[in-house]
């Protein structure tokens, strides 16, 4: 249990710091073509972004390894386990890439200040918020049930707040609940950390 409680605070701390990083470029999603051309032309703007990109992209490494972690302490919920919180991973994933792109190219140097690369530089993070706020955050909200409902593994009142969680992951495009997963999975690491400890296991 503490290799799953150990990848699970790993993926809190890189989710949650990541979050704080990008939420810049997070929030100016919908904006206009002009409010991101400005954004990335602003080389602070472009290094916090690259920095919470290069984060998000470990977060969802480490969102397989808690995944596979997990899988080892129930082998009997295996595969619900791998389906939900593999597609997150990979969505997870798949922002952090869109969010990187074009931060990291205007700072190589590969684009210009050609004004035809407006759109360009608003599609990519507005697909990776996207990416993030429904693609990751749908499966994040079933693999939350499906912890939530698997028998002894999580405190009474952890499954019973587990289900308002994932409603609101389902929302994420809406009200921005995205922290609640990091939390809620740091929720249940520390929980298996318990479970894990000398004295836990002495008792009845």
């Amino acid at each position: 249990m503490k290799n799953a409680a150990r990848a699970g605070g790993v993926f809190f701390v890189l989710f949650a710091v990541s979050m704080v990083v990008l939420g810049d470029l997070l929030g100016s999603f919908a904006d206009s073509d002009r409010a991101f051309v400005d954004h990335f032309a602003d080389g602070g703007n472009r290094a916090k972004d690259i920095a919470g990109s290069y984060l998000l992209v470990l977060a969802g490494l480490s969102m397989i390894r808690f995944a596979i972690a997990l899988a080892a302490v129930r082998a009997d919920r295996r595969l619900p386990i791998f389906v939900t919180a593999f597609p997150a991973a990979g969505a997870t994933i798949v922002a952090g890439l869109s969010l990187l792109t074009v931060p990291l190219s205007i700072s190589f140097g590969d684009l210009t200040d050609d004004p035809g690369l407006g759109t360009a530089q608003a599609v990519l993070p507005q697909f990776g918020a996207v990416a993030l706020a429904v693609g990751a955050m749908l499966p994040a909200a079933a693999f939350v049930i499906v912890l939530a409902r698997t028998p002894n593994l999580l405190p009474r009142w952890l499954s019973l707040a587990s289900y308002p969680v994932a409603v609101l992951l389902l929302v994420a495009i809406l009200v921005a609940p995205m922290m609640l997963w990091s939390i809620w999975i740091a929720a249940v690491s520390l929980t298996l950390w318990r479970q894990s400890s000398p004295i836990a296991q002495q008792q009845p």
